[in-house]
């Protein structure tokens, strides 16, 4: 039975050291800038029209972006998990959970196989990734018209990152 991707974000970093390093080919300084420790950072005009500038010009000059880091806790079933394994650059599985150490522990050998296979379809998965803004654009773009209706989520999830219009998705 089909269970709905979810998604949990936990934690966005690296956006102000990003801001900095996409200037230093330039030898400019960032007007990007945090108000409270709590809250993501200000992104300044110039950094803005400077990022969009890099990001439509391509992957090499928006290289910057791999700095912005997203913590996400997903849930997900096998057959999308198994596409989403497509993505490796700028997407790190950090863990996921597992059925060997609870309820399989007695298990070894062909049997703890077999019976890790049966049901697969069912099982849902939770997974800690971290993953960059450059790859998010690049999911984004290459998923977010897909049929499977957990990118169609995924891809909503990507709309609602803060500055998405910004550094995923920046006006011409």
């Amino acid at each position: 039975m089909y269970k709905p991707l979810e998604i949990k974000l936990m934690e966005i970093a690296g956006v102000l050291p990003t801001m900095k390093a996409m200037r230093l080919p330039l030898q400019s300084t960032s007007d990007s800038f945090k108000f409270d420790p709590l809250v993501l950072p200000h992104l300044g005009d110039e950094d803005q029209k400077l990022a969009g500038k890099l990001i439509r010009a391509g992957d090499d000059h928006a290289k910057a972006l791999r700095g912005i880091v997203v913590w996400l806790e997903m849930k997900m079933q096998v057959g999308f998990m198994v596409e989403f394994e497509t993505y490796r650059h700028g997407v790190e599985c950090l863990s996921t959970s597992s059925t060997m150490y609870t309820n399989l522990k007695q298990l070894s050998g062909p049997a703890l196989a077999e019976k890790k296979q049966a049901g697969l379809e069912d099982l849902v998965y939770t997974r800690i990734l971290t993953i960059s803004y450059q790859a998010f654009r690049s999911m984004y773009f290459a998923r977010q018209y897909h049929r499977h209706p957990d990118w169609r989520i995924f891809c909503e999830f990507v709309k609602n990152l803060p500055y998405f219009i910004e550094l995923i998705y920046p006006n011409k």
